[in-house]
């Protein structure tokens, strides 16, 4: 059994508690005030006043932000970007975070939200999170032409400019133009390459339907709760298909059947935690939903080629 980890936990960053690590000194803008009772959160700032370097973190919230000029790299879930002008990066909750930025010209825009303040009014309450760049395994960096980064700069100076007059409908308004930034965004995201005719949608639905479905068995872990990830005929029945034309779906748009995209999954979120946890093997294991640590030990070798005991030691 690895022993337990000596790091230290990463911390979960809140919109009342993150500015601490992320901004080199005060903003000019307060955030707004919501009521008490409310959970919502939006800031809108440049990004000139981010320190150079934060360690690595969690965020409760929603993150967009513009880069107009500076490089650096920075690190979201399991990948590592060098990031320079003309990128719009996207971070979404409990994807850990961490950036070591060089020089001083950080020009740019970022803005934090809530879903609870993306989704007032919205009767798909699943849209945001289903984003492919908020994804644990999404690519997270949108490359842009100078004219798309153009056009981002106006949408987020707009938005700095109401959240600086604090307008009777700025809520409205911000929430608005926040709207516009994320499809624009999607629409524009790299599509995934389909062998399905351009006019037959029904095989991106069900892997839609199939992605959302296999995804909320991985969200207990975000609480510390224990996983319980089901076999490829019970996600079938729930979807109303049979096994064989999941499985032929899934593998004509992705290469992949659709136990091994679970697999991915299971392995990718396996090492989130070896790199990151403070657990021991065992405890996370059994959070992954296996009573025997070695099973679990020899799963992950046959997907990674290494063992969870070889990960922590050089996490």
């Amino acid at each position: 059994m690895a022993g337990k980890r000596t790091s230290t936990r990463i911390p979960l960053l809140k919109s009342d508690g993150y500015r601490s690590v992320y901004f080199k000194h005060p903003p000019v803008l307060e955030p707004l005030a919501s009521p008490a009772a409310s959970l919502q959160h939006f800031e809108i700032h440049n990004r000139c006043i981010w320190k150079n370097t934060a360690a690595a973190h969690r965020l409760d919230f929603y993150l967009v932000f513009l880069v107009i000029a500076g490089e650096g790299t920075h690190r979201m879930g399991l990948h590592e970007h060098d990031l320079h002008k003309n990128m719009l990066c996207f971070v979404g909750p409990n994807v850990i975070s961490s950036w070591d930025w060089t020089g001083n010209d950080h020009r740019g825009y970022f803005c934090s939200f809530s879903d609870d303040f993306f989704n007032t009014g919205r009767n798909d309450k699943q849209f945001l999170s289903q984003l492919p760049f908020f994804q644990i395994d999404g690519h997270a960096v949108l490359e842009l032409s100078d004219e798309q980064t153009s056009q981002y700069a106006t949408l987020f100076q707009f938005m700095e400019n109401e959240y600086a007059q604090r307008g009777a409908y700025s809520d409205e308004v911000l929430r608005s133009c926040l709207h516009a930034l994320v499809y624009k965004a999607h629409s524009e995201y790299p599509p995934q390459r389909s062998t399905q005719a351009p006019g037959d949608r029904s095989g991106l639905r069900l892997l839609q339907a199939f992605t959302e479905l296999y995804s909320r068995d991985f969200e207990p872990i975000q609480q510390g709760k224990i996983i319980r990830v089901r076999k490829v005929s019970d996600y079938a029945e729930a979807l109303g298909v049979s096994q064989n034309h999941l499985n032929d779906t899934v593998r004509a748009l992705t290469g992949h059947s659709a136990g091994q995209l679970v697999r991915i999954r299971l392995v990718k979120q396996a090492t989130m935690c070896l790199m990151h946890s403070s657990k021991t093997v065992s405890e996370i294991a059994y959070l992954l939903g296996y009573e025997d640590p070695s099973y679990f030990a020899r799963f992950y070798k046959s997907q990674t080629g290494k063992a969870p005991s070889e990960v922590v030691k050089n996490a």
